[in-house]
Parts: structure tokens; sequence; C-alpha cells
């Protein structure tokens, strides 16, 4: 047992796991290129429930989702053991090293620690989250899956631009007004998603197809005939297009953004002590009298 711990916490064992994530995800490229549809869905279903409707009935096209699962778990509990042992003789060691460089040698281990928390997170977003589209009218009433909360619509309003400007008539920016159980406002904007219940409300549209310019031909006696071209494009009232709320669950994302919060604090100040350290000419963790024999 302790000599397959060693062999999986191997150094030699990541770079071969690496390889494979790449080289995977290399391929996997050329399949979801190929079916663009079909891995887009991944964004609107949980991954197990993905795999279950596509992995026997298109297996040649998603093979390489679970490998890819695979081998990113193997190398996570690779990135664990190899940390786990660096750490423990690190510990080992307390007694007969200072505190700034005991703290500065653990470091690293605490960062792969993180990454690991970090790949926890993505797997939660993937097993977990999900994914509502919903069509808004004012007045309506809804719910989303999961919550008994109910919603109103109570205003759709539309800004445009400017007519004379070159971006005449089109929409400018969307406010939608939602009210809950407790009539609490919720106002929401394009580019601006506000967090309800442990969800994500986002704002998009279906946009209606452009009336194309048709070309009306002069009569044939028309002297003007041949010499200029004239098109009909008749001037209408702006039509608002269907107004779409995105419901999102994302579990793991706070995981995620506290893990590399984490990590950029941790490598900051690993490099400011180490920049620190070298520019005094000295090495991390030197007692002052170690320093003092050697000048």
């Amino acid at each position: 047992m302790k000599r397959i711990w060693t062999v999986l916490g191997d150094i030699r064992v990541a770079v071969v796991l690496l390889m494979m994530a790449s080289a995977t995800l290399f391929t996997g490229t050329f399949y979801a290129g190929r079916n663009f549809v079909l891995f887009s869905e991944m964004n609107r279903q949980t991954v197990q429930a993905w795999l279950a409707m596509n992995l026997s009935a298109r297996p040649e096209t998603v093979w390489w989702v679970p490998v890819l699962f695979v081998i990113m778990g193997a190398l996570g509990l690779n990135t664990f053991i190899c940390a786990t042992h660096r750490f423990v003789q690190i510990v080992a060691k307390r007694q007969s090293l200072p505190t700034g460089r005991f703290v500065y040698l653990l470091i690293p281990s605490m960062v792969h620690f993180t990454f690991i928390i970090i790949m926890l997170g993505h797997l939660t977003t993937f097993v977990t989250g999900s994914w509502q589209t919903l069509s808004l009218e004012t007045n309506q009433r809804f719910t989303v899956d999961g919550s008994p909360t109910p919603y109103r619509v109570q205003a759709i309003d539309d800004s445009y631009f400017p007519a004379p400007s070159a971006m005449g008539n089109q929409i400018s920016q969307t406010v939608v007004t939602l009210s809950n159980a407790d009539q609490d406002a919720i106002t929401l904007r394009y580019g601006r998603p506000v967090r309800v219940d442990g969800r994500f409300f986002f704002l998009d549209k279906i946009k209606k197809k452009r009336r194309t310019k048709t070309r009306i031909a002069p009569p044939a006696d028309d002297p003007t005939c041949n010499q200029a071209e004239v098109f009909n494009n008749p001037g209408k009232t702006p039509k608002r297009s269907d107004q779409l709320l995105l419901v999102v669950s994302d579990p793991g994302l706070a995981v995620i953004l506290c893990g590399l919060t984490l990590i950029l604090c941790l490598m900051t100040g690993y490099f400011l002590v180490q920049t620190a350290n070298n520019r005094h000419g000295r090495k991390v963790g030197k007692r002052p009298a170690a320093i003092a024999q050697q000048g």
C-alpha cells in the first residue's frame, strides 16, 4: 500500500497525466467543433445527465469527456499525495526551522491544496449546476425550478438610441423589474446580473429576424431607369423583441473564486518574501547568528 501511495504521488506520474489531459483536450476540441450544438448542451445540464443521454447514443463522439474526468481525478489524487508528503516532511522539521522559513516552505503545499479545492469547485459546478430559461411578459407570474418562491414581472422597459444616430431605433438597454412574494423589487439590466435566493438572474433576448430591403424597379418608360437604384425601407416603430430570463445556479462558483483569491494571496506573499530576502542578500529563515557567522 505504501508503495502504491508513493508511485501515485511521483512527479513523473504528474507529468504523464498532464500530457494525457492536454492530448485529450486537444482531441476533444475537434469533436466539440464539429458537434457544437451537442456539446453546448453541457452548459444547460449536469454532466451526469448529459452523459446518461449521449454516452450510449453517440459513444464515438463523447468518449473523451469521461476519459478527461478520469485523468483529472487521477491528477488531483497525485497532487494531493505529493502535497501531503511534502507537508508532513516540513511539519516534522518544525522545531528546527524559524517561523518565517517554516511558513515560507509551507506556501507551495498550501497552493497545491488550494488547487485541489478549486478543482472540486469545478466538479461541483459540473455535477450540481443548473440553467433555466424563462420567457417574460409584463404581469406574468413564474417560479424557478427548485424554489417555491413566486415572482411577478412588474415592468419591462426598453430604451432606444436617438433616431438621428447610426444606431437609431435600436435598443440601448432593457430594464426588467420583478417582485417576489414580499413585494421586494428586483431590478435587472443587461450586463448586470443579480443574485436572488442563491441563483443568478441574467437578461437575454430572442432577436427577431430583420426585414430585408426590397428593390423597387422603376417603370420601363422612366427616363431614370438604369441610372439609379431605388430601395424601399418603410419606417416602422421599433418592435420589442421577446425577453428572456436566464436563471443560473452554480454552487461551485463561490468555491472557485475563494480558491483563486487565496492562491493569488499565497503567491503574492511567497514572491514578496523571496524578493525582500534576495534584496538584502540573505536567505529566508536564517537566524541572525547564522548570518553573522557567514559575514
